[in-house]
C-alpha cells in the first residue's frame, strides 16, 4: 500500500478533528482547534494593503493576557499559530513561545517575514519551542534583489543550526501566486529549496484586504503549473497548495462554522470572526478583555455573531480563504451532503503535516 499524500492544508483539514466536527454537529460546545494570535500589530516592513499594518492605530499584547487566554484553552486547543504584525519583534516574542510549551499546546508555528529569523533570540525561541515557521515571501516578483538575497541568507542560517542542533524546526516559505507570476514560480522553488527550505506552499494573490472585502487575482493556470512542479520529483513532494482555493465552484454557508474551530485573536484582544476580516470593527465578535477561563467562547452574543454571517451576504467571500472553505464543508456535512460526509471519511485518510494548525 502506498504512503497517503502529504498536504499542508486543504478544505478537509478541518475534517481530521472528526470528534470535534461531530460534537459540533451534534449541537454540542466545542474547543477549537487552532488559536491564531496576533501578539503585535507592527512590523518590519510595510505591505501595500495589508490591514495590520495599516491600521490607525498599533496594538501589543501583554505576557499577562497570554497567560490569561493560554491558560483558558490548555489542554483543548492543541495548536497555536503565531502572527501579526510582525511577531518576531514583540519584545516578549521568546516568552509567549515558552508559555505556549508551558500550557501544553501540541504544534507551535509562527508567520513571519523572516527579517529576524538570524537574531540569537529569536532563532533560540523558535529552535527550542516552535514546530515551523511559515516565512511569507509575498513580494518575491516586487521587492528588491537585495530584499531577496538577504532573506534566502537568513533561511540558509537558521537550516544550519538546526541540522547542527538536531532541532525539530521545520522552515516553510508561502508566496503568492497569480496568472502573471505563474512561470516563474519553479524558478522561486529552486531558489527556496538551495537556500535549505523544509517545505514551499502558494496560495493566491488578494486585492481589496483594506477593504475587508478580498478577491481573488486572477489565477488561470496556476494551479496547473504548481502540479506540473510537484509532479518533476526532486523535492516536488515539498511544494504544496490549497487546491480549493484555485477552484470556481460556489460556496454556501447559513453561519460561519469555522469561527468554532479556528480561534482568531487580534493584538487588540479581539476575537475576530476570520483571518480574512481581521481588524475590521463590523467583524469582532468577542472581546477577551479581562475574562478568564474558557467561558467566553461559549457566550450566546458571540454564537450569535456567528450564527448570522452567511455566504450570500459575506463580503471576503471571494477570497476564498480557508476558513471559508471549511464554513462551506461542514455546513454540507450539517446539510447530510453525501459528498461532504464521503470528504470527511477523505480527511482521515490524508497524512496533513502539522494537523493542528488549520
Amino acid at each position: 500500500m502506498s504512503a497517503p499524500k502529504s498536504e499542508v492544508g486543504s478544505m478537509l483539514k478541518v475534517g481530521l478533528h472528526k470528534d470535534r466536527v461531530d460534537a459540533y454537529l451534534a449541537g454540542r460546545h466545542v474547543f477549537p482547534v487552532t488559536l491564531e494570535l496576533d501578539l503585535t500589530s507592527r512590523c518590519t516592513r510595510v505591505c501595500p494593503e495589508c490591514p495590520s499594518v495599516n491600521a490607525a492605530h498599533h496594538h501589543s499584547l501583554s505576557l499577562n493576557f497570554l497567560e490569561r487566554l493560554f491558560t483558558s484553552l490548555e489542554g483543548q486547543t492543541p495548536g497555536l499559530l503565531l502572527t501579526g504584525g510582525e511577531p518576531t519583534i514583540a519584545p516578549l516574542f521568546p516568552a509567549a513561545l515558552e508559555r505556549a510549551r508551558r500550557h501544553g499546546f501540541r504544534e507551535i508555528a509562527v508567520v513571519t517575514n523572516g527579517s529576524l529569523i538570524d537574531t540569537p533570540t529569536v532563532a533560540d525561541a523558535l529552535l527550542e519551542f516552535a514546530t515551523t515557521i511559515r516565512l511569507s515571501m509575498y513580494d518575491w516578483e516586487d521587492g528588491s534583489r537585495d530584499w531577496l538575497e538577504s532573506t534566502l541568507r537568513r533561511i540558509e542560517s537558521l537550516r544550519r543550526r538546526i541540522d547542527r542542533e538536531g532541532s525539530g524546526l521545520r522552515i516553510g516559505t508561502s508566496a503568492l501566486t497569480s496568472t502573471d507570476r505563474a512561470e516563474r514560480l519553479d524558478g522561486l522553488v529552486g531558489k527556496l529549496r538551495s537556500a535549505g527550505a523544509h517545505w514551499i506552499y502558494f496560495h493566491p494573490m488578494c486585492s481589496k484586504w483594506g477593504l475587508g472585502a478580498p478577491e481573488l487575482a486572477d489565477q488561470a493556470g496556476v494551479a496547473a503549473r504548481i502540479e506540473e512542479i510537484q509532479a518533476k520529483g526532486n523535492g516536488g513532494d515539498n511544494v504544496f497548495f490549497f487546491r480549493d482555493r484555485y477552484r470556481d465552484t460556489g460556496l454556501r454557508f447559513s453561519a460561519y462554522h469555522a469561527a468554532h474551530f479556528l480561534l482568531v485573536v487580534g493584538a487588540d484582544g479581539k476575537n475576530y470572526l476570520a483571518p480574512e476580516v481581521k481588524y475590521q470593527p463590523e467583524f469582532v465578535i468577542a472581546d477577551f478583555g479581562e475574562q478568564r477561563g474558557p467561558e467566553w467562547l461559549w457566550d450566546a452574543r458571540r454564537h450569535s455573531r456567528i450564527g448570522a454571517v452567511e455566504s450570500r451576504s459575506y463580503p471576503a467571500l471571494l477570497s476564498r480563504h480557508r476558513s471559508i472553505l471549511y464554513s462551506h464543508f461542514i455546513a454540507g456535512l450539517l446539510n447530510g451532503d453525501r459528498s461532504a460526509q464521503e470528504d470527511l471519511g477523505a480527511a482521515a485518510r490524508t497524512h496533513f503535516l502539522f494537523p493542528f494548525i488549520l
